[in-house]
């Protein structure tokens, strides 16, 4: 790995433990504080019920009257921090979000069913220019799946953000870096039976493990990133020695190279840590307008490949039946 490649896993690593780490201003605050503690009292039945009839949206979305407290309070504290000069703070380890129709954080929400498209219309694109016979079809048919999957539990949990849906959305994007790795291997070593079962197994293995030690607690935020990024640069470093090798045989490689390129280069966005653009677009958000765009190159470089195998296993068939004749 190159001495860049390990600056930018270093400080992806220090941004997700020290962001873990250090406890928030904002819900610490006595300000936050005694205006919970008012809200609830004049609000709230219990923690769940409200006194009055809430808004459809946190109906639908299921914001219990101590949660939408919380919100109220949050920008309560905000004004009050901002009236004094002091930084805007974080709370519960976030920023703080203006909340549209219900969704806690509209624009990651946005962004992710924007992603969910992307895959959606590019997959159908895919599938009908290239045959089912095709040796890397199901794979990539594979990998579109579970990516669908990950940008659907990425907008839940972007819109709501509870245990379930969090594990949901640590668990499914992990599960599409690690595939990405997978399909390249296998493409990699295509019509190499060996490798192919060996490869397979690994990510079974892997995968298996990673999503029980996720379920189980032993898994934190800063250690699923800190594996992401592992597993994406294994990935681009792989794919781009391929590319090194093949780009005079294979001239559309590029496509993969610089989809490894510009990974890398959005991938800094997570590192950014600032007070979201009006109260909406943070770091994380942008991050994820920034993978729609390189959906479409991964696509583009999946049907053009397949494109290249088929004519070369048709080719390598026509030869072996010259020479039966």
């Amino acid at each position: 790995m190159s001495k860049s490649a390990w600056t930018l896993l270093l400080m992806i690593l220090q941004a997700c433990l020290v962001g873990n780490t250090f406890g928030s201003i904002g819900d610490k605050s006595q300000v936050y504080k005694q205006c919970l503690a008012l809200c609830r009292t004049s609000n709230c039945k219990d923690e769940t019920d409200f006194k009055e009839e809430p808004s459809l949206s946190l109906i639908l979305l299921r914001w219990s009257c101590e949660e939408d407290c919380s919100y109220i309070c949050i920008w309560r504290t905000v004004d009050y921090f901002v009236s004094h000069g002091l930084k805007i703070p974080q709370f519960h380890g976030k920023w703080p979000f203006i909340r549209l129709f219900g969704c806690q954080e509209p624009a990651s929400v946005l962004f992710s069913i924007l992603n969910f498209y992307a895959h959606w219309i590019m997959y159908r694109k895919f599938k009908t220019r290239i045959d089912r016979s095709n040796p890397m079809f199901y794979a990539w048919t594979y990998f579109s799946i579970i990516c669908l999957n990950g940008w659907f539990w990425s907008t839940v949990f972007h819109s709501r953000d509870w245990p379930f849906t969090e594990a949901m959305d640590y668990s499914c994007a992990f599960s599409m870096v690690l595939t990405l790795l997978y399909c390249m291997l296998l493409r990699i070593t295509n019509k190499r039976n060996k490798a192919c079962v060996i490869i397979t197994c690994g990510y079974v293995s892997i995968l298996c493990t990673h999503l029980s030690h996720l379920w189980s607690g032993r898994i934190n935020y800063g250690y699923n990133m800190m594996l992401n990024v592992t597993i994406g640069l294994t990935t681009v470093a792989i794919t781009m020695l391929w590319w090194y090798f093949n780009r005079t045989k294979l001239p559309y490689v590029y496509l993969v190279a610089w989809f490894n390129m510009l990974t890398i280069l959005v991938t800094v966005l997570e590192l950014a840590d600032f007070p979201p653009i009006f109260w909406i677009f943070d770091a994380h958000s942008l991050w994820h307008a920034s993978t729609v765009p390189l959906t479409i190159l991964l696509y583009r470089f999946m049907i053009a490949d397949c494109r290249y195998l088929k004519r070369y296993y048709d080719k390598s068939f026509l030869d072996i039946d010259h020479h039966r004749h």
